[in-house]
């Protein structure tokens, strides 16, 4: 779809595209503001054809107008919001460096300045766009052509200071250290017997010391060029992270002579934003073993070890899974049917790795019933249960994907937040913890229901509190009550409260929280007891206000009758009582006295 104020340039675009087999414009707009009116009424206005932002793959629009620049960015925010899977595409002549920024945080794939490029190459980003890749290969220039203003010479070389080899030797110090404790930790998981959980926290601290290294040897480097005579040739500028394009997203270019560095470890890669989430959550695993809330989970009836691990596992799949889903170069529009083939390979991944791919128990401690089973084999037999169960009710789980793989900016309490930013980092932090721990219950879930009393499993897996057959019972029946009780009322109340819960890694535990998600579409498909559930809510909340005032205003009435009728009348009269019995005593007193006198 196109959407632009020039009608001349609109119709020179569209012969464009129309030449091209595989694009095809199939409405247009005569302004962007008409957008969401075509969008909401799906009807024909000024010959334009009826449009449903559903079928839409790219939708180009204009926003040059300096007047509407405001109104334009709170656009593409509100088209965003409502149609987060339809891509998005700028074409402007000029545009402020602010209203730039507003376009890239609330998740615009593409931005590219009216003429700076051929024919060829805009439908190249335009593809790439229109499959959720992030094309911001012309921002800068369009920041550049705004400014106006001649690009600042480099500064000339300066003389080394006293301060400047100072710095330089504690640097050179500082490698050392860091040389020396990389060869402590590589020792160390070569030497050492790890556990999974050890090993994965000895990996996070070599790739963290390995970024220190390569980014302080690049300083080194840049300091140590800056020092030298200029060239009599123009030589390439030292390397800066202020030279780097913040906009351009897919390829980030280094200097030649930074990559000619012998040391091929200094090159290690700055670790991605799922690597930096999974080193978040390995790092609050050994304080988020025990169940903070107020339901039983899967997991409780697991060793403390042993809980420890399957969820080291289960975050292992997961971050190979998303690596999977990287290098097989999905786009972000397939990332919502892909979603149920993940979490089923996560589940089936995790359950084999956790029990063992060829694990045998004896069905019986019987000796004259032999015969043993794989276990494995027939937990994976629920697939169907477990997906039904717990998979399919994984909230938010495209969302994160897409903001993982495309940097797409998450919806954090109805507010778009940018990649990196405090808010979206929670928020992903939060739903991995919520995958991971519905990832392992689902592992244990077959084991319950099958072979939940089997004395193999219960002296290999189970906690020492919840051995005898008795508590194993009280344990699945609490679990069953408590998904009977989730499907009928739980679940209802958080879909008309616009809430999912998730269960999150803490610092004391596992404890859930609520976030933000619309469930409008679930809310009409209600049905039966699910459905009078929400009723009840909703009449409670229409009667409980005007009950509430009623019976506040009856208590205030009973507490001034009481008070300032009834108290103050009694006060009368034991007053009343108190004064006569007191001239009472008086009369006899005085008459006593005058008997006596006589």
């Amino acid at each position: 779809m196109l959407a632009d104020t020039d009608p001349i340039f609109r119709m020179g675009l569209k012969a464009c595209l129309m030449a091209v087999p595989d694009i095809q414009v199939v409405a247009e707009a005569e302004d962007p503001a008409q957008i969401l009116q075509l969008f909401s009424t799906q009807s024909d206005i000024d010959a334009s054809p009826e449009v449903d932002p559903q079928s839409l793959d790219l939708l180009i629009l204009d926003v040059s107008r300096a007047a509407d620049t405001e109104a334009n960015a709170l656009l593409c925010q509100q088209l965003k919001g409502r149609y987060p899977r339809l891509a998005l595409f700028v074409l402007s002549a000029t545009i402020e460096p602010d209203q730039l920024t507003k376009l890239w945080q609330v998740g615009v794939e593409g931005f590219c300045r009216k003429g700076s490029v051929d024919t060829s190459t805009l439908i190249q980003q335009l593809r790439r766009a229109s499959q959720g890749q992030r094309v911001w290969d012309a921002a800068q220039k369009a920041q550049a052509q705004l400014v106006q203003a001649p690009a600042a010479p480099p500064p000339p070389p300066q003389n080394v200071t006293a301060f400047t080899l100072l710095r330089q030797v504690f640097m050179q110090t500082g490698l050392k250290q860091i040389e020396q404790t990389l060869e402590q930790l590589q020792s160390r998981r070569q030497g050492e017997a790890l556990t999974q959980w050890q090993r994965a926290v000895n990996e996070g601290r070599e790739r963290e010391l390995q970024t220190v290294r390569w980014l302080v040897r690049q300083y080194l480097e840049r300091q140590s060029d800056a020092s030298e005579e200029p060239p009599s040739e123009p030589e390439e500028p030292a390397f800066s992270w202020a030279n780097v394009d913040p906009w351009d997203t897919d390829e980030l270019a280094v200097p030649s002579r930074i990559t000619e560095i012998s040391d091929e470890s200094a090159l290690a890669p700055q670790p991605d934003l799922t690597t930096v989430l999974i080193d978040a959550l390995l790092t609050k695993l050994p304080t988020s073993l025990q169940n903070r809330t107020p339901d039983p989970l899967e997991i409780d009836i697991l060793k403390a070890q042993k809980r420890q691990d399957l969820f080291l596992i289960v975050l292992k799949r997961f971050e190979s899974g998303v690596e999977d889903l990287r290098y097989s170069q999905v786009t972000r529009s397939q990332l919502a049917t892909k979603r149920s083939k993940l979490l089923q390979d996560l589940w089936l991944g995790s359950t084999a790795d956790f029990f063992g791919k060829y694990l045998t128990i004896p069905l019986s401690s019987s000796a004259q019933d032999p015969e043993d089973i794989e276990i494995v084999s027939v937990l994976q037999q629920d697939q169907a249960i477990v997906e039904a169960e717990i998979l399919n009710k994984i909230p938010l789980v495209t969302e994160l994907l897409e903001h993982l793989l495309f940097q797409a900016p998450l919806r954090v309490d109805n507010t778009l937040s940018a990649v990196g930013s405090p808010e979206a980092m929670l928020q992903t932090e939060a739903l991995l913890s919520n995958i991971i721990v519905n990832i392992a219950n689902g592992v244990l879930q077959p084991l319950l229901n099958r072979f939940a009393t089997n004395e193999a499993i219960k002296q290999s897996f189970y906690d020492r509190t919840l051995i005898s057959t008795r508590d194993i019972e009280r344990f699945r029946n609490a679990l069953s009550n408590h998904y009977r009780i989730r499907r009928l009322f739980k679940e209802p109340t958080e879909i008309f409260e616009s809430q999912y819960g998730l269960i999150v890694f803490s610092e004391a535990g596992l404890q859930k929280i609520a976030v933000y998600g619309s469930r409008d579409q679930e809310l009409q498909k209600l049905q039966g007891i699910r459905f009078f559930v929400t009723l009840a809510l909703e009449a409670r909340d229409a009667i409980a206000p005007p009950l509430q005032a009623t019976f506040t205003f009856l208590g205030r009435g009973v507490v001034y009758i009481l008070t300032q009728v009834i108290g103050r009348g009694l006060g009368l009269i034991g007053r009343g009582i108190l004064q006569g019995v007191g001239g009472t005593w008086q009369d006899i007193f005085v008459s006593r006295k005058s008997h006596q006198e006589k």
